[in-house]
């Protein structure tokens, strides 16, 4: 930490009073040191609070904004001050090598630069609060009076001209060199305001490349309020920034087209976004606006960026301590006055104010988006349901991860069932209730994969939900928590009982009779799954896999955490408990029952179980060849026969 010591003001000042405010006289050439116990201040400040030269052209416009600043609100209580528009100009003399921040605010007095540039330990804005009863502490940028040395980073001569609001109080010029040493003496300035003057060497990049600048103070001040100029080299001046931005306006008086193009140009996406959600809360001065991302070109795997600043100045962007991680899935703009920024302004300060404001931001800015989600379900249940696609990862996300927006979406959270239609899963419970298992909420995790299950689904008059995105899977164990009466089987999970298989007399003797030839035929590429033969009611039905749900979660898992290589097809069948379901009403299976030739029924029960693997894409590359050779037999004995 910097140690400041004060030193008692140089007799060469004299100090008397006028309407209750210190003017200083001063002589016609002040010279001497800076009072800092340091032996140099500006090698700290390069090492320890500043890492990159941009940070001088945030400091000293920052600085030249809360100029201004103070200038109106001394106008706004003071009738014989007329109002003038704050404006701030950088000035690039290439030939002169000089770089100029040039603002039109308060001035200071001689007293004034003493104060709070000659002694560091003073801040400006602080004293300035201070001096007027506390009123509106909360409108200063200006917090560190530190800031302004940020300057010989790229200066080892740096120059203030300055001249005071107040009429009988004369201009003053102050020169320092980075070995410390100053001096102060009076200058013929006219205009109220002050110029700081970077004396720049000639190796300066700005000087090569002076765009840079325009780069710089267009990522810093792009919301400011107070106007910001640059004048290059050779050219006019040009506004920076948009001192009144589109997302402040009421969101009634916003039109869409317009946002929808500030968006794209922005955050240089080249579509639209999907819709919009303006914020503010004026308790902790927060405001702000986040736009969903549309995902077709593949953002949804891309975290989104939120841009943050502090009274029109940029902080940072997704700042983890401040933002609801599943709100940094989307592009957004927050802009706080009560950010607690540590000295240099670049970070939020770890140490918990009073009132805790990074939590209080988080929770609002978390509450913004569930009020916003919630009434966007309810009210335009259509539109959710359209932007469903691109929503469906964060909003899943969010449930996860932030206990405000779950206690409100999670069961606001939609999915497509067989059919293509959305519905939340109390509607597909609601929607089942009549059949004989209410309690159970089918779902499909791959519809390719899947896709025989589903038809199957489909011709007995059944639905089921579709959970085919990577964080269902969590999402699913999360709501099992939430609603633990209710269970989740997949569609190739558990589901003879759907079937209503059923014994008929004489079932005996043909279960018997078929399990033989399907355990002399299949041998060990049953592995360690069981046969269950039954009658069902849908003959079309011959064979079927059904995995037990549990111990298939489980194989999921362990593939998930690589305990099982996911192309190893038998190390999750050994895992998974599986049953191959055969039944008796079906015609091949029939034909199984009264046939003879061992070739015959060997070539039948391997291509069924086959087909059933297939079902489940879960036939082995060395198993293929015996398929298409197998297929070909058929298809040759069967033209023959014809």
């Amino acid at each position: 930490m910097v140690q400041v010591r004060l030193k008692k003001m140089p007799a060469c000042f004299k100090v008397h009073y006028e309407s209750g405010a210190p003017i200083m006289k001063i002589a016609e050439n002040q010279q001497g040191m800076l009072s800092i116990e340091s032996r140099n201040i500006f090698t700290i400040l390069k090492k320890w609070l500043y890492t990159e030269q941009d940070i001088v052209f945030r400091e000293l416009i920052s600085n030249a904004a809360d100029a201004i600043e103070k200038l109106e609100r001394l106008q706004s209580k003071e009738s014989n001050h007329s109002h003038r528009e704050g404006v701030i100009h950088v000035m690039l003399d290439a030939d002169a090598r000089k770089l100029i921040i040039r603002d039109n605010g308060i001035g200071m007095s001689e007293a004034e630069v003493h104060q709070y540039i000659n002694q560091i330990a003073f801040s400006g804005a602080a004293d300035f609060i201070n001096h007027h009863d506390q009123l509106g502490k909360d409108t200063i940028i200006g917090h560190f009076g530190v800031g302004f040395y940020s300057a010989f980073m790229l200066s080892d001569h740096v120059t203030i001209e300055t001249k005071s609001y107040r009429d009988d109080i004369p201009a003053v010029r102050w020169d320092c060199l980075s070995d410390m040493s100053y001096q102060m003496k009076p200058c013929d300035r006219n205009d109220i305001g002050t110029d700081v003057i970077l004396h720049l060497s000639e190796e300066n990049p700005y000087l090569k490349k002076p765009e840079l600048i325009r780069e710089i103070v267009q990522k810093f001040f792009t919301f400011s309020k107070t106007a910001i100029y640059y004048k290059a080299p050779d050219s006019e001046p040009v506004l920076m920034n948009d001192p009144t931005p589109l997302w402040h306006q009421p969101k009634e008086l916003i039109d869409s087209n317009e946002m929808n193009t500030f968006y794209k140009t922005f955050f240089n996406d080249v579509n639209d976004p999907l819709f919009w959600i303006k914020f503010e809360s004026i308790d902790i001065g927060l405001r702000g606006v986040f736009f969903f991302r549309n995902t077709r070109n593949g953002a949804e795997e891309l975290d989104g960026t939120v841009k943050v600043y502090s009274r029109g100045v940029y902080v940072g962007e997704n700042i983890q301590t401040l933002i609801p991680k599943f709100v940094n899935l989307q592009n957004g703009i927050i802009e706080c006055d009560n950010l607690p920024l540590v000295v240099n302004r670049s970070s939020l300060r770890e140490e918990e104010t009073p009132e805790d404001m990074i939590s209080l931001i988080y929770e609002s800015l978390s509450q913004e988006v569930t009020i916003a989600m919630n009434e966007f379900f309810e009210k335009k249940r259509d539109q959710y349901e359209s932007h469903w696609p691109h929503l469906n990862a964060s909003m899943k996300y969010a449930v996860l991860q932030d206990k405000t927006f779950a206690s409100v979406m999670t069961r606001k959270i939609i999915f497509q069932d067989l059919h293509g239609h959305y519905m939340t899963i109390q509607e597909y419970v609601d929607n089942v209730a009549a059949t004989a298992h209410p309690e159970i909420i089918y779902y499909a995790s791959d519809a390719i994969e899947q896709a025989h299950y589903i038809e199957i689904f489909k011709k007995c008059g059944l639905n089921a939900l579709l959970f085919d995105h990577v964080i269902d899977q969590p999402f699913m164990r999360k709501y099992e928590v939430v609603r633990p009466g209710l269970k989740f089987i997949r569609i190739d999970s558990n589901i003879e009982s759907l079937f209503q298989g059923y014994s008929e007399e004489g079932d005996e003797h043909r279960i018997a009779l078929l399990e033989r030839h399907f355990l002399n035929a299949l041998g060990d590429r049953l592995l360690n799954m069981n046969l269950k033969i039954t009658n069902l009611e849908h003959p079309s039905i011959s064979t079927i896999i059904i995995n037990d749900e549990k111990s298939r979660r489980m194989a999921d898992m362990l593939e998930i955490y690589g305990f099982i290589n996911p192309t190893d097809v038998s190390a999750k069948k050994i895992q998974a408990k599986s049953t191959l379901l055969i039944n008796m009403k079906n015609g091949i299976i029939q034909y199984l029952l009264t046939a003879e030739e061992p070739v015959i029924i060997n070539i039948t029960i391997n291509h069924l179980y086959d087909l059933a693997l297939m079902s489940q894409q879960a036939l082995k590359p060395e198993d293929i060849e015996a398929f298409i050779n197998r297929s070909e037999t058929i298809l040759a004995a069967s033209l023959n026969h014809q």
